[in-house]
């Protein structure tokens, strides 16, 4: 398994210091690093489900830091469990070694964006190897439970995951039933009942050991559909460049052929699973078309890119094995077109957004926007911009005599929170979820709260989203703050009355 794991190691290497997302990707360092200290996912912080920050901490502590970049490092890991699955399922079914290189590659690529999404995009590759391994001897019961396993570990990780998983299973049965296949519901289901049971057991044994955590799960649950909000597919009939020129006028009719292709080529392969014996590289098309299937849900639920990279991976699968299997019947041709075909389409998509790509193509038109920010003795490059606010920020936590929790951000960058090893003194996405979607009459109540108790001494809000949610909590603040002397660059900076010299930064 080097190779999976050598191709993980050079997407890592290459572009880790690119760049940093203070709000999803601050999110999952953030929560990790909580989780870390003894605070538990869902319960104390709004979280995803806990299986992630659970495996970061496992790396954080193997390290002996919870950095960002042993956060990077723990994705990119998880990462290579997807890459290694994969590369097991292409040489099980007989796909070639170069055909599996070049395969491999191309996935290595698809994970370098989000990354802080490798988990989703792991989950889908597990998944298409499972759905592929149950394909290949659907009638040995072991394989269902070996699978169900797995379904109940990517719940743990993802509740969605864990519900394609589950739906693939299903979409699994009903073809092979459909074909006369497959053995009993008694034989087929009833193992993979047993072994989600067992893959989600830990979540189970939270339930029972952490007082509150039962209540605080079942709220997320029930928030889960409030999350995001959902956003049209960008179909090419569709897709507009608008402003848009060059390369991201290129990268976007890309995606909208992407959303086209996936879907159309899922249903294609399956059509042809149910026609003919599923073996070799076509059972590991239809298992990743079954697979991946599912997962369009999440690309398509709120369908820009970055939701979408997270789960079209089984799609990359599922045309090169057909590919393979094409070339390897002496359709030579034609397996090599589809192939290249899908390169094209899938580099076109992703590689306008890798941070390696983003960070060049910023270089070479404006250097100057560019600076170094050390963060956990690591260099990381990012914008002037986006340094200045966070070397002010943690100038200013630091002159107020820092203490745990008493720096608070507005409303969704909790990677200041990681970077100034602080808490949080709200939940901070969830006070972002209740901003975006006015869920109670209490909106406000987690700023509110410490603003009027000047208990936090340090304080950063980004007008330009606040004015978005709500001109009240705007109000708040410049009733509470006077102006200061000093400015973060040209942005408007504020004093609390009555502490000591803080920065309050509307950023604008």
């Amino acid at each position: 398994m080097a190779v999976p794991v050598l191709c993980i190691a050079a997407v890592l290497f290459l572009q880790y210091r690119y760049g940093f997302n203070w709000g999803d990707e601050g999110w999952l360092w953030y929560i990790s690093k909580r989780a870390a200290l003894g605070e538990v996912p869902v319960r104390d912080y709004f979280s995803y489900d806990p299986g992630r920050y659970y495996w970061s901490v496992a790396i954080f502590k193997l390290l002996g830091r919870s950095g960002l970049f042993e956060q990077l490092l723990a994705s990119y890991l998880f990462g290579a469990i997807g890459l290694a699955a994969s590369y097991m399922a292409m040489a099980r079914v007989g796909v070639g070694r170069s055909w599996r290189l070049g395969i491999l590659l191309l996935l290595g690529v698809a994970l370098g964006f989000p990354r802080h999404k490798i988990f989703e995009q792991s989950l889908s590759l597990i998944a298409t190897a499972g759905i592929t391994f149950v394909l290949d001897n659907p009638e040995k019961q072991r394989r269902w439970f070996i699978y169900g396993i797995a379904t109940g570990l990517a719940a743990l990780i993802g509740r969605n995951s864990g519900l394609y998983f589950a739906v693939a299973s299903l979409l699994t049965f009903i073809l092979l039933r459909l074909g006369g296949r497959t053995p009993t519901v008694k034989a087929s289901l009833v193992p993979l009942l047993g072994g989600i049971a067992i893959g989600y057991s830990p979540m189970l044994f939270m339930m029972l050991r952490f007082r509150g955590f039962t209540s605080a799960f079942i709220d997320s649950v029930l928030l889960t559909p409030k999350w995001s909000w959902q956003l049209r597919i960008p179909f090419p009939w569709r897709s507009h460049a608008g402003s848009l020129h060059g390369l991201d006028a290129w990268q976007m009719h890309a995606v909208s052929w992407l959303c086209l292709v996936a879907p159309l080529t899922y249903l294609f392969i399956i059509w042809v699973g149910y026609k003919s014996e599923l073996k070799g590289p076509r059972a590991l098309a239809v298992g990743a078309s079954l697979a991946g299937l599912p997962y369009l849900h999440h690309a398509f639920y709120h369908a820009d890119f970055p939701h979408i990279a997270q789960a079209v991976l089984p799609f990359i699968v599922a045309v090169a094995a057909l590919s393979y299997h094409s070339w390897a019947a002496g359709r030579g041709q034609w397996g090599l077109a589809c192939f290249a075909s899908m390169t094209f389409l899938v580099l076109s998509s992703w590689l306008p957004m890798e941070p390696l790509v983003q960070h060049l193509r910023i270089e070479s038109r404006s250097p100057q926007s560019l600076a170094q920010i050390a963060i956990d003795g690591r260099k990381f490059e990012m914008s002037t911009n986006q340094a200045t606010v966070m070397n002010a920020a943690k100038a200013s936590f630091e002159s107020c005599g820092p203490h745990d929790g008493s720096f608070l951000e507005a409303p969704f960058y909790p990677g200041l929170y990681a970077f100034l090893n602080t808490r949080s003194r709200t939940r901070p996405r969830l006070f972002c979820l209740i901003l975006k979607r006015r869920l109670t009459a209490r909106t406000g109540c987690a700023l509110n709260a410490p603003i009027r108790s000047w208990w936090t001494t340090s304080i950063l809000i980004i007008v330009a989203a606040m004015r978005s949610f709500r001109q009240d909590l705007n109000s708040i603040i410049h009733r509470k703050c006077v102006p200061a002397c000093n400015k973060l660059g040209r942005r408007e900076t504020y004093i609390p009355r009555g502490i000591c010299t803080t920065l309050v930064a509307f950023m604008t």
